[in-house]
């Protein structure tokens, strides 16, 4: 099948870029986890987590939405640019200015240091929205990979130096910073290669318009995922402390990279190959069950190989002064299978167009997550909540596919789900054993 192909041709191109990111990624923790205390992350954890709201803001679900597009003037390419700049802007200074209300929600003064770092960061994320969809819209996954290995590494190596000369606190704080600037700068460079060229400062806002349709319901979506993904590390660093936000912060962290590795360098290649095939949902469904088949499997493999080997994995990745991540990865680890093909599913509602319903998935997915994660506050119990967080990953899981098959492909989810059944096995397996060893 021509669109199976080149959905795993465009997987495969993704992928190896990608891995030598994640690579970099890792061995920046690694590093960095021996040169920093869990406070002084966990003190950055929780500004990233409003930054990371800010940066929600500022993109509004533009980036997929010119994805979609096949034309783009160039007047209209860099009005729609500039308006980036200008938000971009706005959002660093209101960021700044919200210094005394994130200090005094966390009652953490030192907040007050690292914020300017995060500012000015927000403002090159934001302007690279466009020059990165652009790379995106035309699958050049090798510049991609060279943005996000230079930037880890330029960052990385910046915030080392620095820890030398000055407080560790601000050394940390100035790695998103270099990461957005330096991702900015590579981007807006490679952009020159894309059809819709490199964008210059452009005055027709306007031209945003045309998006709205699609980046509403994909704002909306984000804005929804968006505290779905933060209510823990929010509620934790404010009921909890900064301590126990570095510990949480990290097993999640952990729990994170075979999605990275599984799924986010996937994802970026599913959009533009489905978009094409739009039209024909049983190809398009036929595909999707393949391809979720595999994932699923993949997934229980590395969550079981993760779930035996944690004690290993955290002694090397982080040091013996993490050793308490370790319970907390093996439970998080059993939502690892769901969480893998989860991952994917926002990028075929995208590419069919049905970004309304990825919203509405969005909302009741939010509820149940929120619910599971205040509940885990209130046992002032991080194994608690990481319990209640793979609850809820499950949940969410049988929620979005019945809502893709049912109302998108028109089918039953009956076959789908049967195919997610050996994942299941090894899921129940470790669940098993898990409560029998009470972690």
């Amino acid at each position: 099948m021509k669109a199976q192909s080149q959905l795993y041709k465009a997987i495969s191109k993704s992928m190896l870029g990608r891995y030598s990111v994640y690579a970099a990624n890792l061995g920046s923790m690694m590093l960095l986890a021996r040169v920093f205390t869990p406070e002084q992350f966990g003190i950055i954890a929780s500004v990233a987590v409003f930054s990371t709201f800010f940066q929600m803001l500022s993109e509004a679900g533009l980036g997929p939405s010119i994805i979609n597009i096949d034309t783009l003037e160039k007047t209209d390419r860099n009005g729609i640019f500039g308006l980036t700049v200008i938000i971009g802007l706005c959002v660093g200074l209101l960021f700044y200015l919200a210094t005394p209300v994130i200090v005094d929600f966390y009652k953490i003064e030192a907040l007050e240091q690292i914020i300017p770092y995060t500012s000015m960061g927000l403002f090159f994320f934001t302007c690279s929205i466009v020059p990165m969809a652009f790379l995106l819209r035309e699958q050049l996954f090798f510049n991609i990979s060279v943005i996000g290995l230079a930037s880890e590494i330029v960052s990385t190596g910046t915030t080392i130096v620095i820890s030398k000369v000055t407080d560790p606190l601000h050394a940390l704080a100035s790695k998103p910073l270099v990461l957005s600037a330096t991702g900015f700068l590579l981007a807006y460079l490679f952009s020159s290669k894309t059809e819709f060229g490199r964008p210059i400062f452009g005055t027709k806002f306007s031209a945003i318009k045309p998006l709205f349709s699609f980046s509403a319901y994909q704002f909306s979506f984000n804005l929804v995922n968006y505290f779905t993904r933060n209510l823990d590390n929010i509620l934790v660093a404010r009921y909890m402390g900064a301590a126990y936000l570095g510990v949480y912060d990290k097993a999640y962290q952990i729990m994170r990279y075979p999605l990275m590795l599984l799924t986010f360098a996937m994802t970026p290649a599913i959009q533009p190959v489905i978009r094409k095939y739009a039209n024909d949902l049983e190809m398009v469904e036929v595909i999707h069950r393949d391809f979720t088949f595999k994932l699923s499997i993949a997934g229980a493999v590395v969550a079981l190989i993760i779930f035996l080997f944690s004690d290993q994995m955290v002694l090397v990745l982080l040091g013996s002064s993490w050793s308490e991540v370790v319970p907390l990865i093996k439970i998080l680890a059993l939502a690892i299978p769901v969480q893998v093909v989860l991952s994917t599913s926002g990028s075929f509602f995208q590419a069919l167009n049905r970004t309304d319903l990825l919203f509405v998935c969005g909302v009741f997915s939010s509820i149940i997550t929120a619910g599971g994660i205040v509940w885990g506050i209130l046992q002032r119990d991080l194994t608690v909540l990481s319990w209640s967080i793979v609850i809820t990953f499950h949940i969410n899981f049988i929620l979005a596919y019945c809502v893709l098959y049912i109302v998108v492909f028109k089918k039953s989810p009956l076959r789908f789900l049967s195919r997610m059944l050996p994942a299941g096995l090894i899921t129940a397996a470790m669940t098993a054993s898990a409560m029998i060893l009470k972690y």
